[in-house]
């Protein structure tokens, strides 16, 4: 009988240690609250709705579509700094995506 319990145990032990071990394959995606990004680095300049005054471009109705969003936030225009050293590739993306929702205003 002892040797029915001992041989039970060692193949639960065995299976338990050869069982697959659940890793992340991706890290999960963060979701990123453009109007927090937007608040806390454009507010400023921009107001917090795009609209400020007239020293600074109207972002509601800017003339520029995702990609000239992303290249001016990124590398900066005009008096806009870069915020490439600032804001990681999904924050850019996000706070251009927020832009781009107004213009359908």
């Amino acid at each position: 009988m002892k040797k029915i319990i001992l041989a039970l145990i060692v193949i639960v032990v065995a299976v338990g240690s050869c069982a697959k071990k659940s890793t992340p394959t991706a890290a999960k995606e963060v979701a990123i609250d453009a109007t927090s990004v937007f608040g806390k680095n454009c507010a400023r300049c921009h107001g917090a709705e795009g609209v400020k005054d007239s020293r600074t471009p109207n972002l509601q109705t800017i003339a520029l579509d995702k990609a000239g969003l992303v290249k001016s936030i990124t590398y900066g225009k005009g008096h806009m700094p870069a915020f490439q050293d600032n804001l990681n590739t999904a924050e850019i993306a996000a706070v251009a995506d927020l832009i781009v929702g107004w213009h359908t205003k």
